[in-house]
This record gives structure tokens, sequence and C-alpha cells, in this order.
């Protein structure tokens, strides 16, 4: 694939006011050959929702579709999942019994912020974090607060895959960004892990370290810098230095607080989703294999369907069944569902890929 875009781009097959079009931030295109051999380019949505259970509101949720009506393409991952939070085996990284437990605090100019124990909301243990912030400025751009807890010694999780926490919401639209860390002398890396506040109330979430939330580190102002440490450096599991809480697009001139229970190290485990379905606008497709976490599927049309491993070899065509959804132009309310291990939040990527017409000269 690599060899036919550059052999094309270095032939000079497409034009100036193409290649124009192809500078846009943010655009993907993808290379068709059509019957009579010629090459275009067509403008590519691949629009990509992470499913974290069934009953937590993610199995439903809103694609926007840019281009004319057409029938749904996609692609369905199954991930790893978690050990239930209450498992013996977890690690307990802060638990907000003491007040002096985060001690590393800084803000944006503007921004006040404070992080104590509280009793005044309460989920799990003993006692929740409340983590709340103030600001004065006029934009959600660049509007930050930190709070950080310091390993000394550095903490060994080598055996922990996964973040488990309960989040109490006010339903602002800040974002928190749960971040891991390793010093420099192991190679420094900022393991991003992001929660939009855009709910009330109490919700449970899994985080899982090899999820990162590098993509969308360019979405917002940060005060630190380092693409290396955002997007490519491997967290050290064994020299885990910090646990830093941030606050990130806080509204303007107004106040936010959330509680956390006590943040658990987790591990995670292989499970098999069973069945996975999609429906749209009551038009429901089932693809009847089982998907062990990493394998995935990959739907062009009821003739070609193919599921692969994890590691992207080929494993069998699948035959789905039921009909194929259509995607209309603007808002679709998309629903998955599946059959899953027990006592496992079923966890999936689904993708789903939508196209414009190809560009003219």
């Amino acid at each position: 694939m690599i060899g036919r875009y550059e052999r094309l781009r270095l032939a000079g097959y497409f034009s100036e006011s193409v290649k124009e079009k192809l500078r846009q931030e943010g655009d993907e295109f993808r290379l068709v050959q059509v019957a009579d051999g010629v090459w275009q380019l067509v403008p590519t949505d691949y629009a990509l929702h992470k499913v974290t259970g069934l009953d937590d509101s993610t199995d439903t949720w809103t694609v926007k579709n840019r281009f004319a009506a057409q029938p749904v393409k996609l692609r369905i991952e199954a991930l790893y999942s978690v050990e239930p939070y209450d498992s013996a085996e977890s690690l307990v990284l802060a638990d907000f019994g003491k007040e002096d437990e985060f001690t590393d605090r800084a803000a944006a100019s503007g921004i006040t912020h404070s992080l104590s124990s509280s009793t005044e909301q309460v989920k799990v243990g003993q006692a929740s974090g409340r983590y709340s912030a103030t600001s004065t400025t006029k934009s959600r751009q660049g509007a930050w607060a930190k709070a950080a807890k310091i390993f000394t010694p550095t903490v060994d999780i080598d055996k922990y895959d996964a973040l488990g926490v309960w989040i109490h919401g006010d339903g602002k639209g800040e974002l928190l960004n749960l971040q891991l860390t390793t010093p420099p002398q192991y190679y420094r890396a900022w393991d991003e892990h992001y929660v939009k506040v855009d709910f009330q109330g109490w919700r449970y979430f899994e985080l899982l370290l090899r999820e990162r939330d590098a993509e969308k580190f360019g979405d917002y102002v940060w005060p630190y810098r380092g693409h290396y440490s955002v997007y490519r450096a491997p967290l050290q599991r064994k020299h885990l230095s910090g646990l830093n809480l941030y606050f990130n697009n806080l509204p303007p001139e107004d106040s936010v607080a959330c509680y956390l229970s006590p943040i658990k190290a987790l591990r995670t485990k292989k499970v098999k989703l069973r069945n996975p379905s999609i429906e749209v606008a009551s038009q429901r497709i089932v693809f009847p294999v089982t998907l062990e976490s990493g394998c995935y599927i990959e739907f062009n049309s009821m003739s070609d369907c193919k599921l692969y491993d994890e590691r992207g070899a080929m494993v069998q065509q699948v035959q789905p069944q039921g009909e194929v959804p259509d995607l209309a132009g603007g808002k679709n309310e998309v629903k998955f569902t599946c059959g899953s291990t027990q006592h496992y939040n079923p966890r999936a990527t689904v993708t789903l890929i939508t196209h414009g017409k190809p560009l003219q000269e």
C-alpha cells in the first residue's frame, strides 16, 4: 500500500488542485483503483467509538455522516477486559484518606483548585477525593489544573494493566486526565487517560494502560510538551513515579467539582465476545463469530466480511446475518450488542467507515 502511494507521488499522478485538497488538516482519504485502472482518492471518515460495557451508556452512540446516505461499512475489535474493581489482587494507588496524599499542585493563570478527602459523596471505601476547580478565564482552552501524587521510591505495577475508578460527575463537560508517569532515567512517559465529565452522579471507569489517549493530546493545551513522551515512550510499569490528576477544558467563569473513589491498579484478561451486532434505525446485522480480545472483523458488504486475529492474519470469511444498515446523511444512532464472558464488562472498538465522492481535478 505504501509502495502504491509512493509510485503515484513520484510519477506526479495527481494534479496540484487534488493535492491541495489533501492538505486539509484532519481529513483522511483512501486510494482506490476503479475498473478502467484509474486511481482515485476518496474522502473517508473513520468514526471510532469505544464500548466499555452494555449497561454504561457506551453501547449506544451517535455518529455523524457528512456524506450522502450509504450502506454501513465497519470494523469491530474485541478489547481486553478488566478484573473486577473489588478483586483481591488489586493494588490501591490512591485512597484519598489523607489530605497530603497529592502534594504537587499547579494551575494555569486564572484557575484555582483543591483536592481534599471527603465523606460528602462516597461510593467505595471510607472517603472520596473531592477535586474542585474555579476558572475566571473567558475560554475553556488552556484552562487546566494539576494535583500529583509522587511515589518515592517508585512503585512496581508490572503485573497490572489497567486502572479502575468510580467518578461522581457534575455534567459540566470538563476533562479529567488520570496520568501515570515514569522518571527520566527510565525514558519519561506520560500515560494519558481522559474522562470527559459530561455525566452526573457516579459512573465506573476502566482505563487500560495499553489504550492511552495520546491521539487526543493535541485537542487541549497542556503545561508539558514532548511528543515522544506522550505518543511513543512506553510506561515503565516497574518504575511508576507519579499519578497526576489533571483538570482541563474547564468551563469559563464557573466552578466544577468531582468525587473520585480510591484509584486501583487492576489486571486484564482476554475474553470472548459472541455474535456481535450493530443496529441503525431498526436495521440490525449480526456477525455469527466469537471474537477473542485482540481479534477483529472487517465488514465491507455481505460478500466481503473477514475475521482477523490479533496479529492481523485473516482467520476466515464471515457470513453476516440480518440486513445491512444504512447510514443516513447527518446524525445516526448506533447500538452495539454481544454475548460476553460472565463477570467481565464486554469492551470493543467499533469504527464506522463512510466515503464521499472521489476528488476531482
